[in-house]
């Protein structure tokens, strides 16, 4: 493990949390995470991890220490960079998820772990040899919440009440739970990943729903294959 780049990203996905959860504190960050690894370098901090409250709020050293430890866990899996990824992406969703409620709205966690994930997908890429040259991770603050509403929501409303939803799997998703989630992901391109996440369903589940979605013109599909589609919501139901 090179500790200088891995260290270069636990800092730059602690900065993109802290960023967003508590802007406050980024006028002293610089300082609070030089003191978090100085002594014993970012092992201390996420030694200091398990003796720390599960209810305790977020702050630059326990976030750090959690990125250090995913990170070191997801370089020692025999698996390819997505899945990696992946699994540093359900790490870091299941400890912030239990700090963050009430916090932050949910448009926003999730915008967050967009973030998270674009950053470790670079580091891993980079650890390969694909990108010429070193590279500094970039950080990516997370956008402001826009106020504009930009989606036609009752025409939304309207083609989702006459859509057939068919129960699948454990649970049955409603015209209003759907509508909420294209008012989160502002009718913009969102992935199958995402919608399972979102509604708890497997993949299966999941890909069944944003079929009929598609079938009825509610969505549409940027014609890419595998790990690059992308839904997002039909151009009728923009402002």
């Amino acid at each position: 493990m090179d500790r200088d780049r891995i260290c270069r990203l636990v800092r730059a996905l602690t900065e993109v949390v802290m960023t967003a959860v508590r802007p406050e504190t980024m006028d002293t960050f610089d300082e609070d995470f030089a003191a978090s690894t100085i002594g014993g370098g970012l092992i201390r901090v996420e030694e200091s991890l398990a003796v720390q409250p599960r209810s305790q709020t977020v702050d630059t050293t326990l976030v750090a220490g959690m990125f250090f430890q995913v990170l070191r866990e997801a370089e020692k899996l025999p698996v390819s960079t997505a899945d990696r990824v992946s699994f540093i992406r359900r790490q870091a969703k299941s400890y912030l998820a239990t700090r963050l409620a009430g916090q932050i709205s949910l448009s926003q966690f999730f915008r967050l772990l967009n973030l998270i994930e674009e950053n470790v997908q670079g580091y891993f890429e980079e650890a390969r040899g694909s990108w010429v040259g070193p590279k500094t991770v970039t950080v990516k603050p997370p956008a402001p919440e826009p106020q504009e509403e930009v989606i036609r929501a009752e025409a939304l409303r309207q083609a989702l009440e006459t859509l057939p939803m068919e129960s699948r799997g454990r649970r049955k998703l409603t015209g209003q739970v759907l509508e909420e989630f294209f008012r989160e992901t502002r009718g913009s391109w969102f992935r199958l990943l995402d919608f399972e996440e979102r509604f708890g369903v497997n993949k299966k589940t999941a890909w069944a729903y944003l079929t009929q979605l598609l079938q009825a013109g509610i969505l549409e599909h940027n014609g890419e294959k595998a790990n690059k589609v992308r839904y997002m919501l039909a151009n009728v139901f923009h402002r």
